[in-house]
């Protein structure tokens, strides 16, 4: 599989920042690519989250190796080492972190917890906020060699955190403005229920008099159907239209209507309501609550004004805003309940300049005069300002108001709202913040970027863009960009514009990649690699957005490498070649020297044997005791040697090729117990042999295999027990071996386990005991050359696999054997 280049993946990471939106896919998207920029074997994302409720939390993200691997172990602490990534004071590269003088100071000073994936090389950077400089959290990378990671890893890196941090910023933006649209719509839909629960008939209409929304009660009242109502004109319930514009007038001057009046079903039929009409700003403009319920008899009169006053004052006493009103003088006669329950204190304590001692004292001067010149002027006041809340908090607010009138057509004085613009204010800024480092990222990055709009037209180009096309925006505003930097093939015909990929993204509204040859202003072709993007609002496809990426030096480079890899080759295949003759002499040689060694010492042995033997059986009873026990001596040491030489033989045997075929090991083993059937009686063990497979291998190599973990297992057994040995087979995937080294990771394999109940062996003895000629115990204690373990390593190598051993003192051995499956 090939591996992804720095270019590819610096690439998918600008493309998280400016596509991914959702901050758990961000910084998984990072940890990853970074994680295999840096040739880490793990790479983790730890960062702080706030949520909604203010709470603070550490999460994570890993990539390479399973979140398991970490979830039993505490968040890492601002200790020594984590301390400059933490407190985002600096970079922190270890070539073997294990020799660091402040490493395991902390109690319970052992460095790294029991368990913990083995850390020499050590990568860590700090992920900072562009705007608050504040650590987001950090980029940690660890590998279990030391010296794995470059300064130029470091250096990536170190560019990706910035990347990170302005992903994770839009990202938490993203999850902001989510939210408050999330609580702005649970407002609305509450205002809608109560709005809908009103047994009244309540209308809103515009300042034309069209009717904007209406409850279910107007709909029964005037007998039409909701979406019948939407969109008239309220003067059809008239019978004299100009009455209608009375009302309204007086409303949109600030005060309040009310009375019984005749109304205009929709069937024709006349019908007596009491009303009642309220002023409000909504969308930044005023509009007309106007509530009525039908008049039984007109002698009720007083009281139907009476409920239309109350209901008028629960209506101002809720309302999410603040409404207020002046006298002639611009002093304040009236505020609303909502004032009070923001700022404190009481409602005639904020009458007149009151209501002033809310706003901060460096808002307060500028808000009054603002008044004051609209006031004496009659226009319509519009100021923002902000205010102390009586919890402490300070809040952002816009207050909007309006002259009005009398009937008489005198100046009343000023009414108007208030309200809290806090959220939006903070979206404002942030989303004015957001731009200029989209503008400073566009302008400065060496990424080309162009916009074209639903006509294929160019409408953006970063000074990028312009160095690679050698165009200047002002050059292709507003032009087909198709016909300036991609009109023709590099054989000089004309290039369609209906054939181009880029230009096919938005009308399929599907994204586009690839690669191409663009015309640059002066003629010249030159490559380049792109993304086309489209835009679409709604369903309607408005625009598209190209990446594109000059790789002009990139082909050159690939060439250029293509051409010293095939040199690299070539040479390496001439090395190759001559190492693998002179290897193959090598082992000739070594073979015919231990034929003729076997051959040229196995005969003295032979005769050395048959002579001791004979002095045995013809003189031993005329020798002195001490003649005796040398003469065994001779004979033990003469049979230990044939044994030595037929070990050594057969190692050197595995180094001639013998032909793979398929090999039943169910056969091999019923073979091998054949072989050792006078130990495995003298003993007597007790074999259990599970199902094992067929393998393609050397069938003379699985016998010597197999024959040496049994002849270990029956040979280490304990003194007073009898051995029980139990082989069975399991097939494993990749990942269930844990990627041992020197396997191959496109394969299965088969995992053989040898295990017994017999003496054991250390933990720190699991290698020792494959070396050859290396034993635990002495010859009186137990026999053998200490050649049998290395031959089985030596066959399991042959055959693509690997094989280990885990044991306890006193707790029985358990060999491990993977083989390449089918």
């Amino acid at each position: 599989m090939r591996t992804k280049t720095v270019f590819e993946l610096l690439y998918e990471a600008s493309k998280v920042i400016t596509s991914e939106i959702e901050l758990q896919n961000v910084v998984q998207k990072v940890t990853d690519i970074a994680t295999e920029l840096t040739g880490a074997q793990f790479g983790a994302f730890f960062y702080n989250v706030t949520n909604q409720n203010g709470e603070s939390f550490v999460l994570y993200t890993i990539s390479g190796v399973a979140k398991e691997a970490f979830s039993k172990f505490p968040m890492p602490r601002n200790t020594k080492i984590f301390e400059p990534t933490f407190t985002a004071t600096g970079t922190v590269r270890y070539d073997d972190v294990t020799q660091q003088p402040h490493y395991g100071k902390n109690p319970p000073h052992h460095g790294m917890p029991r368990g913990h994936l083995p850390v020499r090389s050590y990568l860590a950077v700090p992920v900072v906020s562009p705007f608050t400089k504040e650590a987001i959290g950090g980029l940690f990378f660890g590998h279990p060699q030391p010296g794995q990671f470059t300064e130029e890893s470091e250096k990536l890196v170190e560019g990706i955190a910035v990347q990170a941090a302005i992903a994770i910023t839009n990202a938490r933006l993203f999850e902001q403005q989510r939210f408050s649209e999330a609580k702005l719509k649970e407002q609305r839909e509450q205002y809608k229920s109560i709005f809908n629960a009103i047994t009244d008939s309540a209308i809103i209409y515009d300042e034309d008099g069209t009717i904007v929304e209406a409850n279910p009660t107007a709909s029964q009242l005037y007998g039409y159907q909701y979406e019948e109502l939407i969109g008239l004109n309220a003067s059809l319930f008239f019978k004299t239209p100009t009455d209608f514009q009375a009302l309204k007038e007086i409303a949109l001057s600030g005060r309040e209507y009310a009375g019984v009046h005749e109304r205009i079903r929709q069937d024709g039929s006349l019908i007596w309501v009491e009303f009642k009409g309220i002023r409000f700003i909504y969308k930044d403009k005023p509009h007309v609550l106007s509530v009525s319920r039908e008049a039984l008899r007109q002698d009720r009169t007083k009281e139907a004004m009476q409920n239309a006053e109350s209901l008028a004052h629960i209506i101002t006493s809720v309302s999410p805003v603040t409404l207020w009103m002046t006298d002639r003088d611009g002093q304040i006669i009236y505020i609303n309940q909502t004032w009070v329950d923001w700022v404190g204190g009481s409602m005639k304590s904020h009458l007149g300049e009151g209501w002033l001692s809310a706003v901060l004292p460096e808002d307060k001067e500028r808000t009054q005069q603002t008044f004051e010149q609209d006031f004496q002027n009659r226009r319509l006041f519009a100021m923002e300002f902000r205010i102390r809340r009586k919890n402490g908090e300070i809040r952002w607010c816009l207050s909007n108001g309006s002259p009005y009138y009398n009937e008489g057509g005198k100046f009343g004085g000023y009414a108007g709202s208030i309200s809290d613009t806090t959220e939006r204010k903070a979206a404002e800024q942030k989303l004015a913040s957001q731009n200029t480092l989209i503008n400073t990222i566009t302008n400065n990055t060496q990424q080309a970027l162009l916009l074209m709009n639903e006509k294929q037209v160019c409408t953006y180009m970063n000074p990028a863009a312009e160095q690679m096309t050698g165009f200047r925006m002002e050059e292709v505003r507003d032009k087909p960009l198709h016909y300036y930097i991609h009109h023709t093939h590099p054989d000089g015909s004309h290039f369609p514009i209906e054939d181009c990929l880029i230009d096919r993204a938005l009308p399929t509204k599907a994204q586009t990649k690839g690669e191409e040859v663009f015309v640059h202003k002066d003629g010249h072709f030159y490559p380049v690699a792109f993304t086309a993007s489209p835009i679409v609002e709604n369903g309607v496809p408005i625009g598209t957005v190209i990446e594109v990426r000059d790789t002009t030096e990139e082909k050159r480079m690939e060439e250029a490498l293509r051409s010293k890899e095939k040199q690299a080759m070539l040479l390496l295949e001439q090395k190759v070649d001559e190492r693998t003759r002179a290897l193959e002499q090598k082992n000739k040689e070594l073979e015919q020297f231990a034929y003729v060694s076997h051959h040229d010492l196995k005969e003295p042995i032979r005769k050395i044997m048959l002579f001791t033997e004979m002095i045995k059986d013809d003189s031993f009873e005329q020798l002195t005791e001490a003649s005796r026990h040398r003469l065994d001596r001779v004979i033990d040491a003469s049979q230990r040697m044939s044994t030595a030489l037929k070990d050594i033989l057969d190692y050197a045997s595995l180094a001639k090729a013998e032909s793979f075929t398929r090999v039943n090991l169910n056969d091999v083993l019923k073979a091998v117990e054949q072989d050792l059937e006078l130990l495995i009686a003298e003993k007597g063990a007790t074999l259990s042999i599970g199902w094992l497979p067929t393998i393609e291998a050397a069938p003379q190599q699985m016998h010597q295999l197999f024959y040496n973990l049994l002849n270990n297992a029956l040979k280490f057994a304990k003194p007073d027990l009898p051995p029980v040995v139990t082989i069975s087979s399991q097939d494993l995937s990749w990942e269930q071996i844990n990627r041992r080294d020197g396997l191959d990771s496109r394969r299965r394999y088969w995992q053989i386990t040898v295990a017994d109940n017999g003496i054991g062996f250390s933990e720190e003895n699991a290698e020792k005991i494959f070396v050859m000629f290396q034993r635990l115990h002495t010859r009186k204690v137990y026999s053998g050359t200490g050649i049998g373990l290395s031959l089985a390593r030596k066959v399991v190598l042959n055959h693509g696999g690997t094989i280990w051993a885990e044991g306890k003192e006193g707790e029985g051995a358990c060999f491990r054997v993977l083989l390449p499956a089918e």
